[in-house]
Formats: C-alpha cells, sequence, structure tokens
C-alpha cells in the first residue's frame, strides 16, 4: 500500500514540477484557445505577462534581426565600450520594467474577463511569431549580403 501511495507522490510531484517549467517557459509557448480554456485567470495572468515580456524584449532589436542579443557583435554593429555600456544598460532598463509590470499587471489583469485575457494572449503570441518571422528574414538578407550598415 505504501508503493503505490509513494508511486501517487511522485507522480503528482513529476505533473507539478513539469507545469511549473510551462509557466516558465510560457513567453515561448505556442498556445491554442484550447490549451488556454482549462487554465485558470491566474495561470492566464502569468501567460500574459511572459509574452508581454518577450515583446517589450525583442521589438527593439527588429532591424538587427538578431532579436535577442548578448553582443554588439550579434547586432553587426562595432564592438566598442559605448555600444556594449548601452546594450548592458537598456538589458537593465528592461528588466527592471519588465520586473514592475509583473507586479503591477500580476494584480490588474485577473480582473479582466477571461476571454479577453485569452484573445490577449493570441493576439500578442500572433505579434511575436511576425517579429521572430521578420527578424529571420533579416538575418538571411543579411547573410546573402542584401543588408549594409552604411
Amino acid at each position: 500500500m505504501n508503493k503505490y501511495i509513494l508511486l501517487l507522490l511522485v507522480l503528482f510531484l513529476n505533473i507539478f514540477s513539469s507545469y511549473g517549467q510551462d509557466m516558465k517557459n510560457a513567453a515561448n509557448v505556442n498556445y491554442v484557445l484550447g490549451d488556454l480554456e482549462v487554465l485558470d485567470k491566474i495561470d492566464l495572468t502569468k501567460i500574459y505577462v511572459a509574452k508581454l515580456n518577450k515583446l517589450s524584449s525583442i521589438t527593439p532589436y527588429i532591424p538587427f534581426g538578431e532579436l535577442q542579443p548578448k553582443t554588439p557583435a550579434e547586432l553587426r554593429i562595432p564592438a566598442t565600450s559605448i555600444n556594449e555600456k548601452a546594450m548592458e544598460s537598456y538589458s537593465k532598463t528592461i528588466q527592471a520594467y519588465n520586473q514592475d509590470s509583473d507586479a503591477a499587471l500580476s494584480n490588474l489583469i485577473p480582473y479582466a474577463d477571461k476571454k479577453d485575457i485569452m484573445d490577449a494572449i493570441m493576439f500578442m503570441q500572433e505579434m511575436i511569431a511576425k517579429i521572430e518571422s521578420m527578424g529571420e528574414k533579416i538575418k538571411n538578407q543579411y547573410k546573402k549580403g542584401g543588408n549594409s550598415t552604411e
């Protein structure tokens, strides 16, 4: 009997652990409405905020095609101390913005209608996909010699 209880406990923890991972990766998961309909407003809010954070992080870098750059070289710009400091400063600014957004929106968004939260998630998901597609297009143009930094 204890073996069954232990097995059930392990199974439950495994499911709970993978669910937590899904919430951590919510910005990168492509949801369908059926996935979202079974979630409560708190979980939908976490997904919404994750998608919003991703949008705020990748949108500024669209012209470079590299949407999550770590260095100026990834943007095909000079690796000067000024550019490195600018990227570091912007990264810190976005992190602070996302933390502030998380805190405020985690309290506000659950008051919206569930359907509207789901629609907003689907919209942001489409925007992220379009931005990523544009990023790939720009990267491919650069590889073919079509983009110039002059």
